[in-house]
């Protein structure tokens, strides 16, 4: 009789001959008939489930040992570095809201010192003027941090004021709702330019010299319209607010809300521009 092949052969060999053989055959019928193989597949496949769920949980508690490691202070400084971030986004889309509204009239831009990407720095408000006739708020950055006079200061909704004096590590700022403030703005809707000047009211901006007749609405957006240098044009105001005509005036009289936070403002975001501060009228106050 003659021996059986596998006889001859080594265990191991046999193993090989036999796991090929059986490779080809499931190969076969996953070809041919891949309905049959697929429900066995599935099996495998859920088999295989709890050993990845076991083999990630090394993984998954390292991850969760290192957030429950962090210190409170690693925690502060990166919300703050996120608060930072916001605010300085949400700055430059004021200027694109603008600059969209512009496009849309098809004014021409070319010529206007605009300010999309300039360099800016974040500050904190650290305390007020202790002067309670003037609105002035004092800033944690000074010559150190390159500050100077006649620099425009805004919030994350649209312009606070002016840098009047600088000191080594802190500035004052006038607000725009000083008596002394005025800026040049420039209606929204209609393109119209007029003056907005503080009325020692933090609550309420007013509108000089506008005509009765003049077409403005309740609602309308009123943006820095960047004449004089002193104010770069694009920022958001404020909005009007209340409008009274009267037969018997000339003028209408105009109030206009801030849109910045200037009663409590805190975190607050200095521009640089090279066509600031050419003048700096409170130099001397």
């Amino acid at each position: 009789m003659q021996p059986n092949i596998f006889s001859r052969q080594p265990p191991s060999f046999r193993s090989f001959i036999i796991a090929m053989i059986t490779c080809l055959v499931v190969s076969f019928f996953d070809w041919r008939m891949p309905h049959v193989v697929q429900p066995a597949r599935d099996v495998l496949y859920s088999m295989y489930t709890p050993i990845y769920t076991v083999a990630s949980y090394p993984v998954i508690s390292r991850e969760w040992l290192t957030q429950k490691t962090k210190s409170e202070e690693q925690l502060r400084r990166e919300n703050t570095a996120m608060q930072a971030e916001l605010l300085q986004a949400q700055v430059r889309l004021q200027k694109l809201s603008e600059l969209s509204a512009e496009n849309t009239r098809l004014r021409g831009l070319l010529d206007t010192p605009l300010i999309i990407d300039g360099r800016m720095e974040i500050a904190e408000v650290i305390g007020t003027d202790t002067d309670p006739l003037h609105h002035v708020v004092i800033i944690n950055r000074g010559t150190a941090d390159r500050l100077r006079q006649g620099q425009v200061v805004l919030d994350n909704q649209g312009i606070m004021g002016q840098i009047i004096d600088v000191h080594q590590r802190n500035a004052r700022v006038l607000l725009l709702s000083d008596k002394e403030s005025s800026l040049s703005v420039r209606v929204e809707r209609t393109g119209m330019r007029a003056i907005v000047s503080g009325t020692g009211d933090l609550g309420r901006l007013k509108m000089q010299y506008v005509p009765t007749s003049a077409d403005l609405q309740v609602g309308d957006n009123i943006y820095s319209s960047g004449l004089g240098e002193h104010f770069p044009a694009g920022y958001l105001v404020g909005t009007v607010n209340k409008i009274q005509r009267q037969n018997t005036g000339e003028f209408a009289q105009i109030d206009i809300k801030p849109a910045a936070q200037l009663a409590g403002g805190h975190y607050v975001v200095v521009l640089f521009s090279d066509s600031l501060a050419k003048e700096q009228p409170y130099a001397n106050r």
